[in-house]
């Protein structure tokens, strides 16, 4: 159906893409109708097509939204004829400019800052249309160190794999801070971390193979109270019933199994940190002075409707087990008569929440000074997933903003033959528009309090995301790409990184779209370079002084295998017994490139002086032998991304350790114990040893000048 296909293409639906081999996919009718339909409109017959074609081609005075960047003249082109004033209006509330324009006259605007501006429409002094425009800086926000050409590096961890004498069951902000000082008092300006954005308390009442992604959140706007070093705060300290509590012979028990535990027990753990907390804030409420009231409540009204929706959402999910998805519960709507009188109910348990936020937010907060203080280019660089999870709160408090029947991942590639499904669901693109991108702007702000730096996880959604559509009896993840407006979604993060002097790191690892990278250079954000993944077309490994200097590299991610499971196969293995692969011979393809991967790794570490010729033998014949790992591969493999010309290069503190274990393997909930494993080594154990700071040593020395 033509009339389907012009629709799609209105809706931002591609007709095509082309995967990583090279082959072009086409976009079928039936995918177009499911995600029409699912974005709400009516496909049914072709006199509703037309309607529906008709309704987004309107022509209107301006769009919902007009973006412009500081190096170009702000020209309001109206797409409407007639007589009508524009009034634009700051973010103080104050007018900065107006005109009467009369018919298709181009209006330029002089003279005014970067930031957000409303642009009321107005005939016969009644608003008919507003817009919003943006007036950004062409770059996103440019440290001194990215200004001055100098190369600086640092550690990138998973914070829940942290583990101590002081810590309860899961790594927490007081770990990291060791962490920082370490870094830091070994040359290091950056440390990287998982996402830390509100895990759902209905873990609780779920199995220790539930979804525990830190990319699959409740909200990405607020932080993870599970992360709290509870012992270090105050109403801890002074609270007799929590001291009593401490005490108690089976909290010290359950302590001592979560903390000897090899894998991160969620459950557990957060039901025993909230008993802790809950105690805490009872001492809060009748023991706090009033200055700590003060602050509570001044941080309360500074996040606003955001975190009380949250916190509403979070205690009637308690309620609501075994059920964690709230289009299930009895009144789903944020402003239905359930939900309301629930407020009303348990304003005490819905404060507590917020109490938690507090808490964690201030934790992370002195982390970040303390960086600071150590002089640090960076210090904390965080992780923003790019979809929120469809049984979150940021879902369920704006569900117009989004669609809620489809889904985004990646299409299948030869490391992933049957594609990958995510759980996120997709912002609804023209509904975006309409609500002057509120939800997204809201989410780099919060992203970027409290960073020195932000990754923006799969980077590429900013310009297009893979919608997926599941078809019976065939396991490959079908779909298309659906397109939202780049530039405007870029000037958001120009602007708001420039606000808060927080650096931008754009994930652009997988099918990337043609011109995307360079788009990102273009506009300051840094480019994400993987060891195992930059390779010239014939297999070989890039040559470090080819790396382009805006960007951060890395050896591997989460989402790879570390130093020592590349080598061993790791990431191959679980991926086969997990089902990813389609077939055998998808299993037999991928080990046999490995082995091709790890010859042209070792010929890589001998062209840049890193190994001998003779070491380069004895690996071989040892390799053929027992394909045992070699004795100095993390340390050789982490020199050569040392080497690299990217400005930013961070070592994963998992290899500095040798561990082989797979983070997470994609596309897997309960085949495989994502985001659990914890570190080899405790904090204690690092410090007392020698392998951190040699592994410092060796890559400030390796840094280029």
């Amino acid at each position: 159906m033509e009339k389907i296909k012009e629709l799609a293409d209105l809706a931002g639906i591609s007709s095509s893409y082309v995967d990583k081999t090279g082959a072009v996919h086409y976009t079928t009718d039936e995918i177009r109708q499911f995600f029409l339909k699912s974005m709400g409109y009516d496909v049914e017959s072709s006199e509703s097509v037309d309607k529906m074609i008709e309704k987004l081609s309107m022509k209107r005075i301006l769009p919902d939204v007009i973006s412009f960047y500081d190096n170009e003249d702000i020209v309001l082109r109206p797409d409407a004829g007639g007589e009508f004033g524009l009034v634009l209006i700051n973010e103080e509330g104050a007018v900065v400019f107006q005109k009467q324009v009369s018919g298709l006259t181009d209006v330029i605007i002089n003279g005014i800052s970067t930031g957000y501006y409303d642009v009321l429409v107005k005939k016969d002094d009644e608003i008919c249309q507003k817009s919003l425009l943006i007036y950004a800086p062409r770059l996103c926000y440019q440290p001194p160190f990215l200004k001055n050409a100098e190369h600086i590096f640092g550690v990138s961890l998973m914070l829940y794999s942290l583990h101590s004498k002081n810590s309860i069951g899961i790594g927490d902000f007081g770990d990291l801070a060791e962490i920082v000082r370490l870094t830091a008092q070994n040359g290091g300006d950056v440390v990287g971390l998982n996402p830390l954005g509100m895990m759902s308390p209905c873990t609780m009442q779920q199995s220790e193979t539930a979804d525990v992604s830190p990319y699959r959140t409740l909200s990405r706007l607020f932080i993870n109270y599970i992360y709290l070093d509870l012992r270090s705060e105050e109403d801890f300290v002074n609270s007799l019933s929590v001291r009593e509590f401490m005490r108690q012979s089976e909290t010290q028990k359950c302590i001592e199994k979560l903390n000897a535990s090899e894998k991160v027990l969620y459950k557990e753990v957060l039901r025993l940190k909230l008993r802790i907390a809950e105690l805490m804030f009872a001492y809060f409420e009748s023991h706090a002075s009033d200055e700590r009231r003060r602050m509570f409540e001044a941080y309360k009204q500074e996040k606003g409707e955001s975190l009380h929706n949250l916190c509403v959402f979070e205690a009637v999910l308690e309620k609501q087990a075994p059920t964690d998805f709230w289009r299930y519960w009895k009144q789903a709507d944020i402003n239905s008569p359930y939900v309301q009188n629930f407020i009303r109910d348990n304003a005490e348990r819905i404060n507590f929440f917020a109490y938690c936020h507090w808490l964690a937010d201030n934790q992370l907060r002195k982390v970040q000074k303390l960086a600071q203080s150590l002089n640090m280019k960076i210090g904390l660089y965080t992780d923003m997933p790019i979809g929120a999870a469809s049984n979150g709160c940021e879902v369920w408090e704006n569900p117009e903003a989004y669609v809620l029947d489809c889904t985004i991942g990646a299409p299948a590639d030869p490391m992933r033959p049957r594609g990958q499904s995510w759980g996120f669901t997709p912002y609804h693109p023209q509904v975006l528009k309409e609500q002057h991108y509120a939800p997204f702007i809201r989410l780099i702000r919060e992203n970027m309090q409290i960073s020195g730096a932000l990754r923006i996880d799969h980077a590429m959604g900013l310009r297009r995301l893979f919608w997926g559509f599941f078809k019976e009896n065939n396991p490959v993840v079908q779909g298309a790409y659906v397109y939202y407006d780049i530039k405007d979604l870029t000037a958001i993060l120009c602007l708001e990184s420039n606000r808060r002097k927080c650096l931008v790191i754009g994930e652009d690892l997988g099918t990337v779209p043609e011109g995307f990278r360079e788009y990102m250079a273009e506009h300051g954000l840094l480019s994400y370079k993987v060891f195992c993944r930059q390779k010239e077309k014939n297999g070989e490994f890039i040559a470090p002084e080819k790396y382009q200097y805006l960007s951060l590299a890395q050896i591997s991610t989460h989402d790879q295998a570390t130093a020592c499971g590349f080598w061993a196969d790791e990431d191959i293995e679980v991926f086969n017994t997990c089902g990813l692969y389609v077939n055998e011979a998808q299993y037999r393809d991928n080990l046999s490139g490995r082995r091709k991967d790890c010859e042209n790794m070792i010929t890589a570490l001998l062209q840049q002086d890193i190994l001998s010729q003779s070491e380069v033998d004895a690996i071989k014949a040892k390799e053929l032998d027992d394909r045992s790992i070699p004795e100095c591969l993390h340390f050789d493999v982490n020199k050569y991304g040392a080497k690299t010309n990217s400005a930013l290069f961070l070592v994963r503190l998992c290899d500095i350790y040798r561990q082989k274990i797979l983070d997470n393997a994609p596309g897997t909930i309960a085949e495989y114990p994502n985001w659990r494993f914890k570190l080899a080594k405790s904090i204690e154990e690092i410090k007392a040893g020698k392998a951190f700071s040699e592994m410092m040593s060796m890559i400030a020395e390796n840094r280029p000048a």
